[in-house]
């Protein structure tokens, strides 16, 4: 810990110095009377950028981010120079965080972990200037010609530099932690330099381009604007995907409440059914939509009496007759999420037998099974045989495997049986509870 205290000061102690420098630089873009005003404006132009930058990060995932304000820097970086990047890279940073970006709430960046945020602001400033030397050193003459080729180099080289900078301090701090191996963590983590370097060089030099023509200002607001509007319209679809999922959370704890002694159950036919997708090359869309129907197959279960679940003896016809309807029931409980029809589909004819026999009675003639039903099935077989039951005890994985090759072509499609039978060696079911859900 004494080792990470000395680091973090010293690394914050370097941010501060470069922060000094930079505004000692950055002054003489100030001084000359003919240009002071625009250079005003520019930067608060830019600071106001790198601030939404900071504060709307671009959402990959419901719960994954990309902070893009390097692209702001990369474009302040061209046309004014690293210097001034710096400074306003530093302002910028320090103002967001005086919000919270989930809460939305404004407090003092002390009520944080100064001495953290400190480091971090630092870290970045740190590596930037590092990659700057090298970018003054490519571009020593030609700020403002964007798309110049000694320019576009040094963006570039500045950019590899500043990143990969940043990520070795970074793991210098948890090497020194003693959490990990250095050059693992840097081998595990630079994979992640390339996109960050592809999304940011290109925005960024066009963005520069664009500040250095007339009316820049307007022509960048009508270049920014509907790419906010394209971010808040994602984020408005991921937030809807969160609340299904989370719908789709509730539905399979409530199953698994109903039916405890199958728990997991629909995790592991989501695995299962995940796999004979990708095993059977079907589109990504496809195998997203045949994952969620598996999770929610037996949703109907809901509607089926508690004693016949858990009942510890074979069942009687009657009662075999109530749960021979718990895919009708899911299908019904599951049409007001408005889901597409692969998953309806899956959902009420996983039981649904590929020669046309069955429940329900009425469904796809004899061959016409869906496909998405037909993995379901396939999938929902293999666990509910090697899974005990109040009744019985699972049968290996190999006499499951043997069973299903038997019925190939009569209970199970064949297409997808062959396709279970090349990769079941493969699956490794218990693991399926901490893998898929949230996957999705």
């Amino acid at each position: 810990m004494k080792k990470q205290q000395i680091y973090t000061t010293f690394i914050s102690l370097c941010g501060i110095g470069v922060f000094g420098i930079s505004v000692y630089q950055s002054i003489a873009l100030f001084t000359d009377p003919q240009t002071s005003l625009s250079m005003i404006l520019f930067s608060a132009v830019m600071l106001v950028i790198m601030l939404l930058c900071h504060m709307l990060p671009i959402y990959i995932t419901s719960d994954k981010t990309m902070e893009i304000s390097f692209v702001a820097v990369i474009a302040c970086v061209v046309t004014k120079g690293v210097a001034l990047s710096i400074v306003l890279f530093a302002l910028s940073t320090v103002l967001a965080l005086l919000q919270d970006t989930k809460t939305r709430k404004y407090y003092s960046p002390w009520a944080r972990a100064p001495l953290k945020e400190l480091f971090n602001v630092s870290n970045v400033l740190v590596s930037n200037w590092i990659g700057g030397i090298l970018y003054n050193w490519i571009v020593p003459d030609a700020v403002g010609e964007v798309f110049a080729w000694r320019v576009m180099i040094g963006a570039v080289v500045f950019s590899c530099v500043a990143i990969f900078i940043n990520l070795v301090l970074f793991i210098l701090y948890y090497k020194l932690s003693e959490q990990g191996n250095f050059f693992m963590l840097l081998r595990d983590n630079i994979g992640g330099i390339l996109p960050n370097i592809v999304a940011t060089i290109p925005l960024g030099l066009l963005i520069g381009y664009i500040l250095t023509q007339t009316n820049a200002y307007l022509w960048l607001v009508l270049f920014m604007a509907p790419l906010m509007l394209a971010r808040y319209s994602f984020k408005i679809y991921l937030d809807s995907h969160t609340i299904l999922l989370r719908t789709i959370a509730s539905l399979v704890e409530a199953i698994e409440a109903k039916d405890q002694y199958t728990r997991g159950h629909s995790q592991r036919v989501a695995y299962i059914s995940n796999a004979l997708c990708r095993a059977l090359k079907c589109p990504k869309k496809f195998t997203d939509q045949v994952t969620m129907a598996a999770l929610l197959h037996d949703t109907g279960k809901i509607g089926v009496e508690d004693a016949i679940l858990r009942k510890p003896g074979p069942l009687t016809k009657e009662e075999y007759d109530i749960v021979k309807q718990h895919p009708v029931i899911g299908r019904r409980i599951i049409e007001s999420i408005n889901l597409p029809q692969t998953v309806n589909d899956a959902v009420l004819y996983h039981h649904r037998r590929f020669d046309g026999t069955g429940y329900p009675e009425e469904g796809p003639a004899a061959g016409e099974l869906p496909l998405s039903a037909a993995i379901l099935a396939v999938a929902d077989c293999y666990d509910a045989m090697i899974t005990d039951r109040p009744y019985r005890k699972g049968m290996t994985k190999a006499e499951a495997r043997k069973i299903i090759e038997e019925v190939a072509g009569t209970q199970l499609d064949p297409k997808v049986v062959k396709a279970f039978l090349a990769i079941e060696p493969q699956l490794k079911t218990e693991e399926a509870e901490t893998q898929l859900l949230y996957a999705i």
